[in-house]
């Protein structure tokens, strides 16, 4: 029995809008300010995300069983707010901490700090910002990595995929806010529940927005580009849109440029990235390996495959030798090993 009571254990049914309200209403009778407020959200969201049960949350913040459940119910009715806050920060702070020790073989670069320092902007100025650079770049991966250490109900990733209409971006963004019961509900009602999970604290990261453009016709691209623009205007949120650089043709010169123009007057930051990781990015990478910077002929190489197969295909040849290598020593000559042998397969001609 005891087993079977566990798996009915999990984060209870509320909403992001029900919780918004709560905090509303404390910060109208001034128990919280807005900051304070936004800790609450944080809460509320960490549980979300970890499918804790209020009771779990209150023995990690040491308060009494039924503290959280007031808190989140508006029932909450501590003359003093400020401790309770004081113990949310404290388990704010821990898990923060622990996101930055959990290893996922993310390096931060010169570009991923690029692209963190764009997040942190919009986020901070609730305004557009753009993002520009090539495929297999590190854009998506450091897009991922910022939304998987500032979660927990603050930034919502995106990636937009091939031929998406508008009803399925509004779906696929509903499910990213955590919509509940999505299947019983119309898309305005999804649309209005993504208005309601969106504030100016909260950051929307859309990648690989060019797909808007490339891969719809003119009606549906309009669609989607007046969507968000609309969530944008409605919930004051920052807004990061990522795109290839073939996208900056189409979404500022092509058939809707003038109405991409509305969005991107609203913003101030655009970034372009380089076609080849720079010199620092090599740097970084390579010494996440055990290898110094490579010389000369070998750089050129380097340098090469980087252009033409990308930093993703870089990182995982590293990977295969670094795996080969197991307790010796990793070297550039492990890497070209694992990189002439696919290139051979490649090019291998069938004999049937």
């Amino acid at each position: 029995m005891a087993q079977e009571s566990s798996t009915l254990r999990g984060a209870p049914s509320r909403t992001d809008a029900q919780v918004r309200a709560v905090i509303t209403q404390a910060v109208a009778m001034h128990r919280i300010d807005e900051d304070q407020g936004e800790l609450l959200f944080w809460l509320h969201g960490f549980g979300q995300d970890r499918n804790l049960p209020d009771s779990d949350l209150a023995e990690m913040m040491k308060v009494s069983n039924g503290a959280v459940s007031q808190l989140f119910s508006g029932k909450y009715q501590a003359e003093d707010w400020t401790p309770m806050i004081d113990r949310i920060k404290a388990l704010k702070d821990v898990e923060e901490e622990a996101l930055k020790k959990v290893d996922l073989g993310f390096v931060m670069t010169h570009t991923a700090k690029t692209i963190f320092s764009v997040c942190e902007s919009a986020m901070t100025d609730g305004m557009p910002a753009f993002i520009y650079g090539a495929s297999q770049i590190g854009k998506t991966t450091a897009l991922e990595e910022f939304q998987r250490t500032h979660n927990h109900g603050r930034t919502k990733y995106l990636r937009l995929g091939s031929r998406w209409t508008k009803g399925r971006l509004v779906r696929e963004l509903a499910r990213a806010c955590k919509a509940r019961n999505m299947k019983d509900k119309k898309s305005w009602q999804l649309e209005e529940a993504i208005y309601d999970s969106l504030n100016r604290y909260n950051l929307l990261i859309i990648d690989e927005f060019h797909l808007a453009m490339e891969t719809v016709n003119d009606s549906t691209s309009r669609e989607i580009v007046e969507f968000i623009r609309e969530v944008f205007d409605r919930t004051h949120c920052g807004l990061v849109l990522s795109s290839t650089k073939v996208g900056i043709q189409d979404l500022e010169e092509g058939k809707n440029a003038m109405l991409f123009d509305q969005l991107r007057r609203r913003g101030v930051v655009k970034v372009v990235l380089p076609d080849v990781p720079p010199l620092k990015d090599i740097n970084a990478i390579a010494k996440s390996f055990g290898l110094e910077l490579p010389k000369a002929e070998v750089l050129a190489k380097v340098k090469q495959l980087l252009k033409t197969r990308g930093l993703g295909v870089f990182v995982k040849y590293l990977q295969k030798a670094h795996s080969l290598a197991g307790s010796e020593p990793m070297t550039w000559e492990r890497f070209f090993y694992v990189n002439d042998g696919y290139a051979a397969l490649a090019d291998m001609k069938s004999e049937y």
